[in-house]
């Protein structure tokens, strides 16, 4: 999905008077021989931190991968980034419908100043770009700004080689350090928006992607909204707009604590309803790092389900569901109800939603296929369902809501004498309910 973060001025017949066109997609013809042209990914991306390593790239933990709903396969957090052990990766994801970004040892950061990397990049793009699962290619991960000129280099040199592939970089947070007068600062900028700006000014990536980890053994970590609305800004500022991916919590460690379906689907919800086009988790398999304690996971080391196996595998079925109807289209504005957030958004008054019940919710304004207007109400709160009443303000235009589980349509509601309509939701916690309307 495309995010924008703008709040644009809305005619009370929902949007009819917007000309907002739906993001292109570049589709691979039907049996055309490789390289595909791959990206934008015709459906939405679900992946994860950390796949498995070595000896557990087979078909068998693979189809395991897709079973629990991802589509994409990223590198192991272990290991060496070999061609060997990535071909191995392109075929076993191939084998599996799955698509894969590859991390490759001789990637360069830069090119200026190092002999080498022009031939680096070209060895690497000449190894895996006919390979079908080929999604992309893998930089580097939580850069400085001080790193994006370099970074600007090779991912221009990347896609002159291979236009068809993404070149994958992933950012900080939003609570990382920006004091360039201590040391470290890890932004190297004074301000979160000012890292993100340049970043897709200097770099012009495909994606932008970054981690957020909410959910503390003390609480909840504060700036999870301002993230996503900082992307939003930044993803919508410029020329072009640029889709973004979240990765989000799932395995407890260090400072954080073991999860739950419940707040799961929060962090998938929450990044859908701003109008996020991709999903990560970290992680999938459980990492080999001592300095922290690593427990709760989707994958245990010896390759078994660990206990976020199956809650995931609820949650993506529910992410993928969604997604068939907001992958593509145009995210107009996120608003919040309920208590606002610090970093939150209350509800301008230029849409045509309004909450008229109880609960803290996220509701997103999207322009889909089809002439279709969606909105997707989410529950802020993730230890309880709320039921809950929406009023929207468009006509005679009979409203629907969209059965989760049997991805079926059903008609809502009656037109009320002040042209509104206000329909009853019930949103489980964490969760997400979809409205539509012509």
């Amino acid at each position: 999905m495309r995010s924008s973060p703008r709040a644009v001025k809305l005619c009370m017949n929902a949007c009819a008077a917007i000309g907002v066109l739906l993001m292109g997609r570049i589709v691979a013809t039907a049996g055309a021989a490789p390289p595909q042209a791959v990206w934008p990914p015709t459906a939405f991306p679900i992946s994860f931190w950390c796949g498995p390593p070595e000896p557990f790239i087979t078909t068998e933990q693979y189809r395991q991968i897709a079973a629990a709903g991802f589509t994409v396969v990223m590198p192991p957090c272990e290991g060496e980034a070999t061609v060997a052990r990535n071909l191995k990766i392109l075929d076993t994801a191939r084998a599996t419908g799955l698509k894969a970004v590859i991390q490759d040892s001789r990637m360069p950061l830069s090119i200026t100043g190092n002999n080498s990397a022009l031939a680096n990049i070209k060895a690497i793009v000449k190894d895996y770009k006919r390979r079908p699962a080929l999604m992309g290619y893998f930089i580097t991960d939580e850069p400085g700004a001080d790193a994006f000129a370099g970074l600007a280099e090779v991912v221009a040199e990347l896609k002159k080689q291979d236009p068809d592939h993404i070149a994958y970089i992933n950012l900080l947070p939003n609570y990382a350090s920006s004091d360039l007068n201590t040391t470290p600062s890890q932004l190297r900028t004074d301000t979160y928006d000012r890292y993100l700006t340049l970043y897709l000014q200097t770099v012009k990536p495909d994606v932008l992607s970054w981690d957020h980890y909410h959910f503390l053994t003390n609480g909840d970590r504060n700036g999870f909204f301002g993230n996503l609305y900082a992307a939003q800004r930044a993803a919508d500022g410029g020329e072009t707009v640029t889709p973004f991916w979240q990765i989000v919590l799932s395995v407890q460690h260090g400072p954080y604590r073991a999860l739950t379906e419940a707040e799961l689907r929060f962090e998938a919800m929450q990044t859908l309803v701003f109008g996020g086009s991709g999903l990560l988790y970290f992680t999938y398999w459980q990492p080999n790092d001592p300095s922290f304690q690593w427990s709760n996971t989707i994958r245990n080391r010896d390759g078994t389900p660990g206990p976020l196996y199956e809650p995931v595998k609820h949650v993506n079925a529910e992410v993928k569901t969604l997604a068939r109807y907001l992958y593509g289209a145009r995210h107009i504005v996120t608003f919040q109800s309920g208590t606002i957030p610090p970093d939150g958004q209350a509800n301008g008054g230029d849409v045509p939603i309004r909450v008229t019940g109880a609960g803290n919710l996220s509701v997103g304004f999207f322009r889909g296929a089809g002439g279709y207007v969606y909105s997707l109400v989410t529950n802020r709160d993730y230890k309880a369902a709320v039921s809950t009443t929406v009023s929207y303000n468009v006509g005679k235009h009979p409203l629907e809501v969209l059965e989760t589980a049997a991805n079926k349509w059903k008609t809502v509601g009656k037109l009320g004498l002040d042209g509104r309509t206000e329909i009853g939701l019930d949103v489980p916690a964490g969760g997400a309910v979809l409205v539509r309307w012509l």
